[in-house]
């Protein structure tokens, strides 16, 4: 009896100590918002040179980006670049190329556990907008009288979305991060032509669809200057 006591006894006392170090290995819950980014992250999204894989025809181009936290996990997001689309085909060269730009913020759903930690998960809002041309360099009509060919010359047009966003950025170096990020695009305004009508729109993607996805993968630098004035811990 006294070894099955001593048995029971040894058996409690080690499940006391593991609960006890559970306990100790339990991180406090979070109860500040302090900001954790000091300084201007600048992004390079790698993805727009890809875009030829999963989009049709001939697209490329580059974004850059901009995004601070300006209050607790609250991003103001600056996006800008520019696009091509080309198609070559036997009855049709077309071409479309133009600049745009995104305003928006990303809010961050991640708690941060130590002011250190740069990781975010976030859901963001953008205006985008752009300034863009096309072109018919070539077209080929089959007619049973002969092929009726010809080219039309450069139009300029514009177009405004809204889009919805969420995404990834994770610090992989110090400074240094990398992220991916699925965006629905709604079309807001849109300025056609009734020959030929505008297919595609920089920034936005196909124009004759209302609503157009849209993925991105990017590799971010933080440039590291205080401009609070406060020390991080």
């Amino acid at each position: 009896m006294k070894i099955l006591s001593f048995t029971f006894f040894l058996c409690l006392l080690a499940t006391i100590s593991l609960g006890q170090e559970r306990d100790l290995k339990k991180k406090p819950e979070r109860t500040d918002k302090f900001i954790h980014m000091d300084g201007l992250r600048v992004g390079l999204d790698l993805s727009r040179s890809l875009q030829h894989l999963w989009n049709k025809g001939n697209r490329y181009g580059t974004e850059l980006s901009f995004d601070m936290e300006l209050t607790p996990n609250l991003y103001p997001v600056i996006e800008t670049g520019w696009e091509r689309l080309s198609i070559n085909h036997d009855y049709l060269e077309y071409t479309s190329s133009g600049s745009y730009t995104r305003f928006g913020f990303d809010y961050n759903l991640l708690v941060a556990e130590h002011k250190k930690d740069m990781d975010i998960v976030y859901v963001g809002l953008r205006y985008g907008f752009n300034f863009a041309n096309q072109q018919v360099k070539k077209y080929m009509i089959a007619n049973y009288w002969g092929d009726i060919t010809g080219r039309l010359g450069r139009q300029n047009y514009n177009a405004q979305w809204a889009e919805f966003v969420l995404g990834i950025k994770g610090e992989i170096f110090t400074n240094f991060f990398m992220g991916w990020s699925i965006r629905g695009k709604l079309k807001m305004d849109q300025k056609d032509f009734d020959m030929p009508h505008v297919y595609f729109n920089p920034g936005y993607g196909p124009a004759e669809k209302e609503f157009n996805f849209d993925i991105s993968y990017s590799i971010y630098y933080n440039l590291p200057f205080n401009f609070r004035g406060s020390k991080k811990e």
